[in-house]
């Protein structure tokens, strides 16, 4: 009864029952001769991708050899199909190769003449390659890294296993899994997936790799992400008011392992920002030797782990503090073979003035500087007669900077008649 029920649960198998006779359907149907003898008893044993069969020699000088059918369960036909001719009648043995393990496998075997004529068919073998080994039973992935993520597993612990196969598949596509890593020995546990963006998502399994080349199935998928770049820094602030000095400040980045920041620094709002300074706070003074000089920044934040935080879109403008300006010359006139000269500040940063007087003799031209001058008056007693003199004023301020010339005045004192 347990024959009947095999043959109609494989649907391979149209059995009609006439003694001890039976009626197989194959994939070619062979040329059966009744009087040929036929296999009595098959013995198998299995592995994961092979069984080995072994059967009574049929002692007969009538045949040449036997004929070995298998039938597959996944098989789409549904028949059973010559896997192997042995070509001896001596033989008693076969091994029936590169099945799929924990898969149950039907096998029935004839004897064969010289004229290509078949036995029936002996009674259907069940036989089951034993079940593939489970897969890796912990994978764990550690996030947070920079441009990389790590994995970590338990070694498998059957011996068979030489190594293991990583698959890495995106969250935009959760099943076109790819092959990522080939690691090479039992015994490693560990896969670092390199050279990945910032906070960039990916799933990740495992398969073991066995020493027959078999991958199991796969384990169950983890997820991991990438560390992020850190946040931009708050707000930026730059002085426009301090002397040969441009003074930065801002809030830190709201990321908590920001370790310092870089500033970076432009002629022009859209010129290329170039590196300036490492800053470990959250301010820096730019020193700067020209007056009035105008600069654009940007500042970004970098982590423990060398991230720098995406630079922000708009510059902040600072500049150092422009020179006072020159002062406006309300008089100028001769009074007693002397300069006197007066003037009006245009500006309240005044805190003394500088003259420049220039004079020509012959082909040189004399400069002479009158310095720490306080008040809106200055009185020259050192004219020449027949000399003429121009003089230019300059603003000093408290931070000694010093205006440019003030528009010239020329005065001279007439030479005497002889």
């Amino acid at each position: 009864m347990k024959f009947w029920i095999r043959a109609i649960f494989y649907g391979a198998l149209a059995i009609i029952a006439t003694g001890c006779s039976s009626k197989i359907m194959t994939q070619e149907a062979p040329k059966v001769q009744a009087d040929l003898p036929n296999v009595q008893s098959i013995r198998t044993i299995s592995s994961m991708t092979a069984v080995g069969l072994e059967w009574q020699m049929v002692p007969s000088m009538k045949i040449e050899g036997y004929r070995l059918y298998r039938l597959d369960p996944n098989s789409e036909e549904k028949k059973l199909k010559r896997v192997a001719e042995i070509e001896d009648r001596y033989s008693t043995h076969y091994v029936d190769t590169k099945l799929t393990p924990g898969t149950e496998y039907v096998y029935q075997m004839s004897t064969f003449d010289k004229d290509g004529y078949e036995s029936r068919q002996s009674a259907p073998v069940h036989v089951k390659t034993a079940p593939m080994i489970h897969s890796v039973s912990f994978v764990r992935a550690i996030t947070d890294l920079p441009n990389r993520i790590k994995l970590i597993w338990r070694p498998h612990q059957d011996l068979r296993v030489v190594g293991y196969v990583v698959e890495r598949a995106s969250v935009s596509k959760p099943g076109d899994w790819k092959k990522q890593a080939d690691i090479k020995h039992r015994l490693s546990a560990e896969y670092m997936d390199k050279n990945l963006g910032d906070g960039e998502v990916y799933m990740y399994r495992i398969r073991a790799k066995l020493c027959n080349g078999l991958l199991t199935h796969p384990s169950q998928p983890v997820k991991a992400i990438t560390k992020p770049l850190p946040l931009m820094p708050g707000e930026l602030k730059a002085t426009t008011d301090l002397p040969k000095t441009i003074r930065l400040t801002w809030e830190p980045s709201p990321t908590a392992d920001v370790v310092y920041y870089k500033l970076y620094r432009a002629p022009f709002a859209l010129g290329f920002y170039s590196y300036r300074a490492k800053v470990e706070g959250t301010s820096f003074e730019d020193h700067v030797e020209e007056d009035g000089k105008l600069y654009y920044y940007k500042v970004t934040a970098v982590d423990k782990d060398g991230l720098e935080s995406q630079m922000p879109e708009s510059p902040v403008i600072g500049s150092t503090l422009a020179k006072p300006s020159p002062p406006s010359i309300t008089a100028a006139k001769i009074a007693f073979n002397q300069a006197i000269i007066t003037w009006t500040p245009v500006d309240n940063r005044a805190e003394k003035y500088t003259i420049i007087r220039t004079h020509w003799e012959g082909l040189s031209k004399k400069e002479k500087i009158f310095t720490n001058i306080y008040g809106t008056k200055f009185v020259d007693k050192t004219m020449s007669p027949g000399v003429k003199y121009t003089y230019r004023v300059l603003e000093v301020d408290k931070n000694g900077i010093e205006s440019k010339p003030s528009e010239p005045v020329e005065l001279y004192i007439a030479a005497e008649k002889k």
